[in-house]
């Protein structure tokens, strides 16, 4: 297929996980250093996770444009897929930037979920509707409202239906050479273990990597990220394992590499706001904020994607929770941040950043005379 990443030599699987940073006591993560999942191989070792309302096409291309390895669409829904739903439709297109790129699907049945896949396989490139490099199965949301239709997180507390799903989703994407991933939690409650458990059951239907958020479904995202549990699925299995959960700096992504010999780290909601945490991570060292004209310059850069990609009006209101999470770290004040919350489009909004940034400019030159 036209634009797919280069395939990698040899077997993926446990050399890669051996390989992994931190896969020994002594050794020091290399997050710039490359792994294979399956056949696609990986340019680095930092994932950008999968983020329900944020993981746009846009938002996946500028994380890009800061290193990240590999990205995610949201959620999509499988019976969504299957019902023709417009804006679940949007969900899936992808493009040849992104790359390598993976779609995650949920669903609570082998059938539903093998159906949406081969939807999601089937598009046609010489359409422009571009397919993904992977698919990842979500295992691992904790939303009342997707455990409910017993999707989700809700797989953990019934591993066979998980494992069927998994193997169903498997033999669809090997038709088209196409590897398969799954996102776990650490199980329902606190304290549970099901993620290792189910994880070299998953790897034995044909499952190519795992990502680990070893939290309980009922913590959602409070407490701290249990990195034991992530440690027990490394030596679980023998596919690659990815981890995720308070991968908020260099040094707790190295920690959580070094004492788990997981295969690369997850980024989620510490790159909110702050993409540069991706440039860190592949520089193997702390880096400052950059100036507020520079933050905002990547802001405005961003919100150009948004734009292209949702119009103005919808990508103003995709913004609104961006803006705090750029600018408040910056110590913009919060009624700026309100006011450009209230900018009627696109537009308007790009205008007032560029003005923002002018100000601060000045503001600087004014200290230093």
């Amino acid at each position: 297929m036209a634009g797919r990443p280069p395939m990698a030599s040899g077997s993926a699987g446990l050399a890669d996980a051996s390989s992994a940073p931190g896969s020994t006591p002594d050794s020091t993560p290399d997050f710039s250093a490359p792994f294979s999942i399956g056949p696609v191989l990986i340019p680095n070792r930092v994932v950008l996770a999968p983020m329900a309302g944020l993981t746009t096409s846009a938002y996946r291309r500028h994380l890009k444009m800061h290193g990240a390895g590999l990205v995610t669409t949201e959620m999509v829904s499988a019976y969504g897929l299957l019902h023709g739903n417009r804006r679940t439709e949007d969900y899936v297109r992808l493009a040849e930037e992104e790359r390598p790129v993976a779609v995650q699907l949920f669903g609570d049945t082998p059938d539903v979920m093998a159906r949406a896949a081969r939807l999601v396989l089937a598009r046609d490139p010489a359409r422009g509707e571009a397919v993904p490099d992977m698919l990842d199965i979500n295992m691992g949301c904790p939303v009342r409202k997707v455990i409910r239709t017993g999707a989700g997180s809700a797989l953990l507390a019934d591993p066979a239906r998980a494992v069927a799903i998994a193997e169903a989703v498997v033999k669809v994407a090997a038709e088209s050479g196409i590897p398969v991933t799954v996102k776990l939690r650490s199980g329902m409650q606190e304290g549970e273990r099901s993620a290792v458990d189910l994880a070299p059951r998953l790897e034995q239907v044909g499952v190519a990597a795992l990502g680990v958020h070893p939290r309980a479904a009922s913590q959602h995202y409070r407490g701290n990220a249990d990195h034991t549990i992530t440690q027990a699925v490394v030596r679980a299995v023998g596919i690659p394992v990815i981890a995720s959960g308070d991968v908020m700096s260099v040094s707790a992504a190295k920690a959580i590499a070094e004492g788990t010999g997981a295969a690369a780290v997850m980024v989620a909601r510490g790159a909110a706001g702050d993409p540069w945490l991706l440039d860190s991570l592949l520089a193997g060292e702390s880096r400052p904020r950059p100036p507020l004209p520079e933050v905002v310059a990547d802001l405005r850069s961003l919100l150009a994607g948004v734009i292209e990609e949702m119009g103005e009006k919808r990508a103003t209101k995709w913004m609104w929770r961006i803006l705090g999470w750029y600018l408040r770290p910056s110590r913009v004040p919060v009624p700026v941040i309100a006011g450009l919350r209230a900018a009627p489009d696109g537009r308007a909004l790009d205008a007032a950043l560029a003005a923002l940034a002018r100000d601060s400019s000045a503001r600087v030159r004014g200290e230093v005379c």
